[in-house]
């Protein structure tokens, strides 16, 4: 594969060959006041773009490539089973260039382009200048008549901080990463992520923003780029594999139904920020294990305690959580172990919520001692517990209920059980489990043909280790070497199916199903 080095000579050289001033091929948008440049591509691969920020008075890099556009930071729109994709960059998906039907226009503090897919899909993309950041905006259409369409996105972003190429990415509750990642389900509780132009004290930061008002992606991959980039939807991280020669950051939005005449609005924010670590040693953060900060009775909250330093230093944190009448509820201090030189580490707190809690609201605080024992920084967050949410609930105004009858009861567990162990034998013998491989579709189905419903089911298939997989069902998650389904309950008669494209690798390991007291390989 080709050194991005060669790859701007290769650029250049058909930019001299076609006649083509690269200036007229960019499109860009300046704001000094709110410290963003945005630059987009208006030639070929239309709509790839770079940015820049204000550091002390000079722009700096914060995409690779600024201040001219580049192929490598691109969006892609899956519709349905097809991949479109606005960069000449990856190997798969159909390029948009074709179907452009608005070029980059500058309109206020905006740069929008427009095209129309062939499946009457509208798709936008503005760039606006907001302080210290730039919003990313993708707006997909449905305007097939009569007909819904399964629409989602990715952005793909080819992360350069001044002259480092090999940005590390900061990551609250993971600390500061040098290697490929993931982040999905209830791995991805974070909302923002960082990168640096060196690890150790950054003067050129970038913040992307994920919460708040923006949509929260379905997943987020730390990447090399020189990998990455050649895939239109579907990359598989692989673990130990260094970001540090070229780094990347890749945002998906998973396809979900959209009825005729509806659209689907994408949004996030990458632009300027500061480093997480401002004073010697601190605080960083405090994570939630749930991003929505809430919580039910008898739920377990994980709370990870970034501590950052400058300087390698071994000290302790003390927790602390009140309730909103100032009654403590949980105190423990524990040792942060070695914290080396310009590192963030991780320290993990688990509270369990009463049973009692139905409606309170709970304050946590982390405070950091040095070595000597003196308080050095504190940070605060909330949490907290609504029983209108949560499942179960025994409402306290309902009588309380007369005492047990233990030989009823005793009758009743039996029936209980013995109908467990039949229903569950009946469906062990009664599922069937297909994989079927055309060309390179792949289609894996589980068929409930018992007449009990299964519950916990989960559908899983591997695949060849380094296989180009286009996944066309909803909610499949790829985990190296597996795809996952989880079902959820099957009901009787019904099926649940996977289904996706491979390349270049023949299909041979079976589909697995599984259920609450069984499971099932393929056929």
């Amino acid at each position: 594969m080709l050194h991005k080095k060669y790859l701007t000579i290769l650029a250049v050289l058909v930019c001299l060959q076609t006649v083509v001033p690269a200036q007229e091929c960019a499109i860009g948008l300046q704001d000094t006041q709110k410290g963003m440049h945005v630059v987009m591509e208006n030639c070929k691969s239309i709509g790839t773009f770079s940015l820049g920020g204000i550091y002390e008075g000079g722009w700096e890099k914060l995409t690779y490539y600024y201040p001219l556009p580049w192929a490598g930071t691109f969006i892609t729109i899956k519709v349905n089973d097809k991949t479109y994709v606005n960069s000449i960059d990856p190997r798969d998906g159909i390029k948009m260039d074709q179907y452009v039907t608005q070029p980059p226009t500058v309109e206020g503090d905006k740069i929008t382009v427009k095209w129309m897919l062939p499946e009457n899909v509208y798709v936008e993309e503005n760039l606006e200048l907001i302080d210290n950041s730039t919003l990313i905006h993708l707006r997909i259409r449905n305007d097939n008549p009569g007909k819904a369409l399964n629409l989602g996105a990715r952005l793909h972003l080819d992360t350069m901080l001044g002259d480092n190429d090999g940005a590390p990415i900061y990551v609250p509750g993971e600390g500061l990463k040098e290697t490929e990642e993931e982040y999905s389900g209830k791995d991805f509780n974070f909302k923002y992520w960082k990168a640096y132009n060196r690890k150790d004290k950054p003067d050129i930061v970038s913040t992307g923003i994920l919460d708040g008002k923006l949509t929260y992606p379905d997943r987020l991959v730390i990447a090399n780029w020189k990998k990455s980039t050649r895939t239109a939807w579907d990359y598989a991280p692989q673990e130990g594999t260094s970001v540090l020669g070229d780094s990347a950051v890749i945002l998906y939005y998973y396809p979900a139904p959209v009825a005729s005449g509806q659209t689907r609005d994408i949004l996030t924010g990458y632009g300027s920020g500061e480093p997480v670590l401002k004073k010697i040693s601190e605080i960083t953060e405090i994570v939630l294990d749930n991003i929505t900060g809430e919580y039910c009775m008898g739920q377990d909250v994980i709370m990870k305690v970034d501590v950052g330093s400058r300087i390698e230093m071994q000290g302790e944190i003390s927790l602390e959580i009140l309730n909103n009448t100032g009654d403590l509820q949980y105190s423990k201090k524990t040792s942060t172990g070695v914290v080396k030189a310009e590192s963030v580490k991780s320290i993990k707190f688990t509270y369990r919520v009463p049973q009692d809690a139905f409606y309170d609201q709970y304050n946590v605080t982390a405070t950091l001692y040095d070595g000597l024992g003196n308080n050095i920084d504190a940070k605060s967050t909330k949490f907290t517990v609504n029983a209108t949410k949560c499942t179960g609930v025994i409402k306290e105004e309902e009588e309380p209920a007369q005492g047990p009858n233990w030989v009823l009861l005793g009758l009743l567990l039996l029936i209980i059980i013995a109908a467990v162990i039949f229903v569950l034998s009946r469906a062990k013998g009664e599922v069937l489990v297909k994989k079927v491989k055309q060309g390179d579709r792949v289609v894996v189905s589980a068929f409930n043909n018992s007449e009990e419903d299964l519950r916990g089911c989960v559908l899983e298939d591997r695949i060849p280790e380094g296989a180009e997989v286009d996944i066309s069902t909803l909610h499949v998650r790829r985990r190296h070497t597996r795809l996952v389904l989880d079902v959820g309950a099957l009901k009787a008669g019904q099926k649940a199916t996977m289904e996706y494209r491979i390349r270049g690798v023949n299909v041979v390991p079976k589909a697995i199903f599984k259920w609450e007291g069984g499971e099932k390989l393929s056929q």
